[in-house]
């Protein structure tokens, strides 16, 4: 099995670059000073994170996906569901006074993963390695997990190199490829046993529900075969990630545009530039939805671009006609460092600041009548048939 050992400046690497990739979700970009504090630890404690290629998994051979959902709650359930609060092991008291607990309550006093461990079991196979569920920022925690582990990372992903806001958003759904059985873990200490599920967007719902209740994130997992791994992934999008981070980091560096660097690396489009107008979010059963304006400047002078998201980038609007929409992915990239920004940081999205607005498209799966079926705008509530953006931005 071929593998590829990173160094931290290839993780740092892959983090800025999957940012510039991941359409606003995904988590966000730390500072480099944030991550390698992380990345400095992990490192010292000898672990080495590695890719492996999905060719090189064996059919019958089985990868674990561990999956981070969720997003934001509405203050009541926040308050009653948290486990945001400081400190930690205060909060059982507070759970407490609410409901009382039993005599064998108790909470785990840091990530848990005994549902990995129960995914094992109910499968009968140990993972030989993890892979990614979509491509962000988030992914240097899988790079680490798996590595913890003893397994090395998966070059690919679920989602085709971009973020999604649901479970049942994947390659994987397109196939046909079975979901079950599944785990789902906890800040709760439940762990959850799924044997049968009717469909990817049921464990989508049953896992956002059960993320809704649980302080507004849960951790679903999966087994996939060897052979679905190959089928129903998008490969070396981890590889990508590196590159792009890498073109654009050695830009700034050298005071190149950030922007053409990423165009290059990506073979992708810019389809607007301007600056940041007005930013709006909502937190609401566990996802984020929000809107952005960005007032064009240059040769989109007098222009209005406005951006849909539910955690990640969905539907835009030139003046209010519909432009680019999903599965086609699209990031707004700070225009002078190639920052790609991230909906879950308000701070960021500061009237004034210079952004550009980047596409590309989507993975193949995406294009097919099963994959439209699956992903379009009208998933989302919007009559909008999808235009492929090389044709919308002619």
């Amino acid at each position: 099995m071929a593998k590829r050992t990173l160094n931290k400046e290839e993780v740092w690497q892959l983090v800025f670059g999957a940012a510039a990739l991941a359409t606003g979700g995904g988590g966000s970009c730390p500072a480099y000073e944030d991550f390698s504090k992380a990345a400095d630890a992990f490192f010292a404690e000898g672990y080495k994170p590695t890719l492996v290629d999905p060719t090189d998994i064996k059919d019958d051979e089985v990868v674990f996906c561990n999956v981070g959902c969720g997003g934001g709650i509405e203050r009541a359930y926040a308050e009653l569901y948290t486990r945001r609060y400081s400190p930690p092991n205060g909060w059982l008291k507070q759970i407490d006074r609410v409901w009382p607990l039993n005599s064998w309550s108790k909470l785990p006093e840091g990530p848990s993963e005994e549902h990995l461990k129960k995914l094992a079991e109910v499968v009968g196979k140990e993972p030989v390695a993890y892979t990614p569920f979509e491509c962000g920022p988030l992914d240097s925690g899988q790079l680490y997990g798996a590595a913890r582990r003893g397994v090395p990372l998966v070059d690919c992903d679920l989602a085709g190199y971009r973020a999604v806001p649901e479970l049942s958003l994947t390659k994987l759904n397109v196939i046909d490829a079975p979901v079950a059985p599944y785990t789902i873990g906890t800040s709760w200490a439940d762990v959850i046993v799924g044997y049968k599920i009717l469909s990817h967007q049921r464990w989508e719902d049953l896992s956002r529900f059960i993320a809704y209740i649980s302080g507004g994130s849960c951790a679903p997992a999966i087994s996939i075969s060897g052979e679905n791994i190959k089928k129903g992934t998008v490969h070396n999008t981890m590889s990508l990630a590196i590159k792009v981070g890498k073109a654009i980091l050695d830009a700034t560096a050298k005071g190149n545009d950030p922007i053409e660097a990423w165009l290059k690396a990506t073979k992708g489009y810019k389809i607007f530039e301007g600056k940041v107008a007005y930013y709006t979010t909502e937190s609401k059963m566990a996802f984020n939805w929000g809107n952005i304006w960005i007032e064009g400047t240059g040769n989109y002078e007098g222009k209005t671009f406005k951006l849909y998201y539910k955690n990640e980038n969905q539907i835009s609007w030139i003046d209010d006609k519909p432009y680019v929409t999903c599965p086609d992915p699209f990031t707004v990239l700070d225009s002078k460092t190639g920052l790609g920004l991230s909906n879950f940081s308000s701070a960021w999205w500061t009237p004034g600041r210079e952004v550009t607005v980047c596409a590309m498209k989507a993975a193949d799966h995406w294009r097919t009548k099963k994959g439209l079926r699956i992903y379009n705008p009208k998933h989302f509530g919007f009559d909008i048939e999808y235009v492929p953006v090389e044709k919308k931005i002619r």
